[in-house]
């Protein structure tokens, strides 16, 4: 049985049994739950812990307890889950920008905050002239002019292709929260593709990666793209 104190936080993650529990990684849940309540302690790490391996509560040892707290330390970030319906919605907005690509690579990304799209682009490099107006740059500027601010800690990105270094530390740099990314980047990409770059937990400030979505449909605009460029 869940504790008390424990049934309401796990319900906002619509987790309302022990069985349910049990169908997740212990520190996952910890990190969606942190995500949600900022200042909860390790004390809930612990007794997930327990709940997990059908252990009573407040009997782990030191020793256990400091390597579990050693281990999260050592995690890449996880935040609460998104809604399935609100990632659909703004993947596909991010989609339609990428085909109004015009003579450029076709991707499209939007930055979202609060569920609203606060900045959006698709490649400009050609029509700038500029080898850094990739999709992702373009939306993380035109959400920084839209908020009047460098930082994005509380948006979101999400666009139709895996980012690639360069993107990916604009990503850092701007704190974005979260990156959803509709395809992989077998050559490119840099976040499970080649460079895992945001699974480094020594950064200040940690962005998680949510993907591929679905990679036949997002790579689509690519695909055509090429064809006929061949």
């Amino acid at each position: 049985m869940l504790p008390v104190y424990l049934q309401n936080k796990l319900k906002s993650l619509r987790i309302n049994s022990l069985e349910e529990l049990q169908k997740y990684n212990y520190f996952l849940i910890f990190q969606w739950l942190r995500d949600i309540y900022p200042s909860m302690g390790f004390r809930v790490l612990f007794d997930l812990y327990c709940l997990s391996h059908n252990q009573s509560l407040n009997t782990l040892d030191p020793e256990i307890k400091a390597k579990l707290k050693l281990t999260y330390k050592s995690l890449p970030p996880h935040f609460a889950p998104l809604p399935k319906d609100e990632i659909k919605k703004f993947m596909q907005i991010a989609l339609a920008i990428a085909r109004e690509s015009d003579n450029e690579i076709p991707i499209g990304a939007v930055v979202v905050k609060d569920s609203q799209v606060i900045g959006w682009g698709n490649n400009q490099t050609i029509k700038t002239n500029d080898i850094t107006a990739h999709a992702e740059i373009v939306a993380i500027c035109d959400a920084s002019k839209t908020l009047g601010n460098y930082r994005l800690d509380e948006c979101d990105l999400y666009v139709t292709i895996e980012p690639c270094l360069m993107c990916s530390g604009a990503i850092i740099n701007s704190r974005i929260r979260r990156v959803i990314f509709g395809a992989q980047e077998p050559k490119t990409g840099a976040l499970i593709s080649q460079y895992k770059i945001l699974n480094n937990t020594n950064i200040n400030k940690h962005t998680e990666a949510i993907g591929p979505i679905d990679n036949d449909l997002y790579s689509a605009p690519l695909r055509d793209f090429l064809k006929q460029k061949r």
